[in-house]
């Protein structure tokens, strides 16, 4: 196995505005479309290769028992290059100052190649590419890719001519980073094995989250999510251009005869979805974050089998009853099965 390894300085640079909690800046984040793309390869990959998933869920779960996220993230390169059967790799984070992309980790690199990637401002870079569209993004060979002249001196020297960027994302689609891995021969991973690391970048991501979340900081820009939950509920609910904000949240039972916000993170279910379409309403709202929990329950099996309920608001959280669509679902229940338990 490779011995990959951090940039500790670097680690720390872009790590500390997380705890120091800066204003809150527009941040990148993985298309809500794109995001259900990625929750639909959850289930369809859990039927079509079980075996592979476990092996997945098996590498989370040994991410999830490293305590310090200095230790997790050279794990996470050395599994990503095993995956793609890659020479070099590495992960960078953004830096939610100024949305570039810092240098962390890295595998099988020189110091030029290190100093010349160090912090990553070129959209047109692989990196910057599929941070820009919150897409895996592969180049087959470096020296037919115009748009990495800039870097091709670097490639060359390193022995470089492949290179495929996933995001690294959190439960919610937030991207927090890129897993890079390099080839010194041209050529492209199967769509398979592609799929296999998009879905590691996920899992892989969930527990990065983990350790840069601040708890009891609402504004922290890492407690934010892809749908902005933070967004103050009073701005306006409908536009002229038919745009409609929607509000969720995920209850279970809890008590006797009483419920609470279900998940294991503050808002983890519970959030905004904005729609511009008229066939898009509560009920599609909800459907959506049905997805998210049939994905979830994949990934991570519920130790209970009761059903959770799904409520969608217009505008801003109201009252059980005032919710314009409920519906429940439950581990137990496959997505031709759920209900709808309250007004539509």
């Amino acid at each position: 196995m490779d011995h990959s390894h951090n940039l500790i300085g670097s680690l720390e640079h872009v790590t500390a505005p997380y705890t120091s909690a800066p204003p809150a800046r527009p941040t990148r984040k993985v298309a809500a479309t794109h995001r259900a793309d990625q929750l639909a390869a959850w289930v369809a990959f859990s039927l079509d290769e079980p075996s592979a998933l476990k092996s997945l869920q098996d590498a989370a779960e040994e991410l999830r028992d490293i305590p310090e996220l200095a230790a997790v993230l050279p794990r996470v390169a050395e599994t990503s290059m095993d995956l793609l059967d890659a020479e070099f790799g590495n992960i960078q984070f953004v830096d939610p100052r100024d949305d570039s992309l810092v240098l962390v980790t890295q595998s099988g690199f020189g110091d030029e190649f290190l100093d010349h990637f160090a912090v990553v401002h070129d959209s047109h870079s692989v990196c910057g590419r599929a941070a820009r569209q919150g897409t895996q993004a592969v180049t087959a060979d470096v020296r037919d890719d115009q748009g990495l002249t800039p870097h091709q001196r670097i490639f060359r020297a390193s022995g470089v001519r492949s290179v495929q960027s996933t995001p690294l994302v959190d439960h919610t689609g937030r991207l927090l980073g890129m897993i890079s891995t390099h080839m010194s021969q041209p050529g492209r991973p199967s769509d398979q094995d592609l799929r296999i690391m998009n879905l590691y970048g996920q899992l892989a991501g969930e527990v990065v989250a983990r350790h840069l979340i601040v708890p009891g900081v609402a504004d922290h820009p890492h407690n934010r999510t892809v749908l902005d939950r933070r967004r103050p509920l009073l701005e306006g609910t409908e536009s002229t251009n038919g745009v409609t904000q929607w509000v969720y949240r995920v209850d279970e039972p809890y008590g006797p005869g009483g419920c609470r916000t279900y998940g294991i993170h503050p808002d983890q279910w519970r959030g905004r979805i904005t729609t511009d379409h008229t066939d898009h309403d509560a009920e599609y709202v909800a459907a959506l974050v049905a997805r998210d929990l049939r994905a979830e329950w994949n990934i991570h099996p519920a130790g209970q089998a009761r059903p959770v309920h799904i409520h969608v608001w217009r505008g801003w959280e109201g009252t059980h009853q005032d919710a314009a669509f409920t519906m429940e679902i439950g581990p137990d229940l496959n997505g031709q099965r759920h209900r709808a338990v309250g007004p539509a």
